[in-house]
This record gives C-alpha cells, structure tokens and sequence, in this order.
C-alpha cells in the first residue's frame, strides 16, 4: 500500500471529489455519480472509495464516512486489521479535509478531463506500438476502436455542463 502523505487529502483531486460527496446526502450525491466509474481514478484507495460510494448511494443511503466504512465491513472489502485502520483513517482526513461541496461538480469535469486524457493517451501508445509490426487490418481495427474513449469524452462532456442551483441545493 502506497503511503499517504499529510497533505493528500488538501491536494488530491480524487480526495477532494470523495470529501465533497462525503458531505452530500443521498439524493444529490446519486446525482453526482451519475456517469462515475471506480476506474475513472488512479488512486488505489480513492478508486476503492468511489465504488463503495456508488453502492452505498446505490442503496439509497447518505454516503458520510461512517456509512462508508461501515459498508466495506459488511461486504468484506476491508479485510484484515490494518486495511481497516487504513480505510478509517483515509475516510476520516478525506472528510475533514474536503473542500465545500458545492466544488463537487467542478471537481468532476477536472477528473473525467483527466480520465479522458489518460484513455487517449494508452490509446496513442497501444497504436504507436502497433504501427510498427501489426498487419496493416489490425491496425487499422486498432485505430478504428474508440469507443471506450468516446464514450469517456461523452460522460466529460455531461460533467462539463454546470448544474442549476436547485440541483446544487438539492
């Protein structure tokens, strides 16, 4: 496990996204993770976050800390002693570090941008490795194989759009 430094939680765009959804209720959350996916994130730990988040709101339940953590025991995501002291305490400096939630939806669009570039990118290199030695059809199938990245930029796109304020209050 990778070692979380004092300052990740003020830093991290993950975190700071996780904080703010920490503090939103039920509903306006389920809002907010529309067109979220655990593997938008590079974060081992906030990726694991983000899909007990969306199980919880799944579930119609308030996505606070303790539901979170709580949820993790139950379903056997947080095996063993010290993965269960990691989570609580990475729950507890997420939440107590987390910007206002009104800062969710912005923080959204910057990791799905991200997402998005990071999708592109392994694109470019798996056609940049195959340039060189595939048969020209699999290349081309290759190049022709963008659905997953479309469909990223899509989602970016929704997240992009500000919400009202009735769905920010909501």
């Amino acid at each position: 496990m990778p070692t979380a430094t004092a300052t990740d939680a003020l830093t991290d765009p993950e975190r700071q996204f996780l904080g703010c959804l920490m503090q939103m209720p039920a509903r306006s959350a389920r809002r907010l993770l529309a067109g979220m996916r655990a593997t938008d994130f590079t974060g081992g730990m906030a990726a694991h976050v983000l899909q007990l988040a969306i199980e919880v709101v799944a579930a119609d339940h308030t996505p606070a800390p303790v539901t979170l953590y709580t949820h993790a025991l139950a379903t056997g995501q947080a095996p063993g002693e010290k993965r269960r002291e990691w989570l609580s305490g990475w729950l507890v400096d997420t939440y107590r570090d987390a910007p206002p939630p009104a800062l969710a939806h912005h923080l959204k669009a910057v990791l799905l941008e991200a997402a998005w570039r990071r999708a592109l990118l392994a694109h470019a290199r798996r056609i940049e490795q195959a340039a060189s030695s595939s048969p020209t059809a699999a290349l081309r199938e290759l190049a022709d194989d963008t659905a997953a990245i479309d469909e990223l930029w899509t989602r970016y796109q929704a997240a992009t759009t500000a919400p009202t304020h009735l769905e920010v209050a909501a």
